[in-house]
């Protein structure tokens, strides 16, 4: 398919579209060699979701696939342990790597592919800040063995004793990428949708990548691209979860009693969630502003739960808005608990 065709098929699917110059003799500054640049995607304690959405371009999956060279991904072809290895020191131009950091073997692996890789990319929200995953890490392991294992069970050693390979053991808590191994680039979302994911590939195929550390997603609040109307004068008076209303399909969702994490949050996905009826849940990750996605969002409310008039008389009444709040761990740190949460 022409790369006009392609260009045009892709708009009549609203998926991004990569432009990239042709590859050529000369070395890249990503590569710096003249051959097509060497990838490694893999997959450690996820759902798989990240893995998945590299379909989510469209069409020009194929383009970006005949344009690098897969050196190493599990999940698309058979490789080994053992493959990774055997490569010398900083092979790899580009890791993608995603999932949370919750057993030794993830930690192992991240770092194999540190050391092969000249650049390694959190891919996804898991890998960026923790993750769904990370919010476990409110109990301990132990705890967490009994709930979902039952009493008495105990994890058995690497090797059993007739040899067999067992359960690699869990980490103390759940890590975002970035507390094992130096992280140069993210990509985040859960998973990462397909304009930043396109983003990232036509830097990564130009030869231009920005100078790390870098977050491939835009330094200003999802709020700022997000279609629905916010007031001036908006409130909070009362606080609703997702079941228990349908929402105006004009108005901000934040205003409707939603908690909607749009305000601290970067943008890069076109507002998908809120666009659709959805209150954004932070997967983003934090705005530089707003550093602390909990401590961020807090301070907005406060500012938004509000009566006609003020005083200590209507503290009660906006104390009973806030209690409304149901989990506020899983609300304000549902992807970022592992970064913004760690015991001290």
């Amino acid at each position: 398919m022409s790369e006009k065709r392609l260009e045009n098929r892709l708009n009549q699917n609203t998926s991004p579209i990569i432009h990239a110059p042709s590859p050529s003799d000369h070395p890249s500054p990503i590569t710096h060699h003249g051959g097509k640049p060497r990838i490694a995607v893999y997959w450690t304690g996820s759902c798989g979701g990240c893995d998945v959405s590299f379909l989510e371009v469209g069409e020009a999956i194929v383009e970006v696939l005949s344009r690098v060279e897969i050196v190493f991904w599990p999940a698309l072809a058979d490789a080994k342990r053992s493959d990774l290895e055997a490569l010398p020191p900083g092979y790899i131009d580009v890791a993608l790597i995603n999932g949370v950091i919750r057993t030794e073997e993830n930690r192992e692996m991240a770092e194999l592919l540190r050391e092969k890789s000249k650049y390694v990319v959190a891919y996804g929200a898991c890998a960026h800040l923790g993750g769904i995953p990370s919010l476990a890490n409110k109990w301990g392991k132990e705890e967490i063995f009994r709930t979902v294992f039952g009493p008495g069970f105990r994890p058995a050693s690497p090797l059993d004793g007739n040899g067999e390979a067992t359960l690699p053991d869990l980490t103390e808590r759940a890590m975002p990428l970035e507390d094992v191994v130096r992280v140069d680039y993210v990509v985040p979302g859960c998973p990462p949708p397909a304009p930043l994911i396109a983003r990232f590939f036509e830097a990564l195929l130009s030869g231009e990548m920005p100078e790390p550390p870098y977050v491939f997603a835009n330094v200003k609040a999802l709020c700022e691209e997000c279609p629905r109307v916010r007031h001036d004068d908006r409130r909070i008076e009362r606080i609703v979860r997702p079941h228990e209303i349908v929402p105006d399909p004009e108005v901000c969702l934040l205003e409707q009693g939603l908690i909607c994490m749009g305000p601290v949050t970067r943008g890069g996905c076109n507002a998908l969630c809120p666009a659709a009826g959805m209150p954004c849940t932070g997967c983003l990750g934090p705005t530089p502003e707003a550093g602390d996605p909990g401590a961020a969002m807090l301070s907005a409310l406060a500012s938004l739960v509000r009566f006609e008039d003020e005083g200590e008389e209507y503290f009660a009444r906006e104390d009973e808005v806030l209690e409304a709040l149901a989990d506020p761990l899983g609300t304000f740190y549902m992807y970022s608990t592992g970064k913004y949460r760690r015991k001290r």
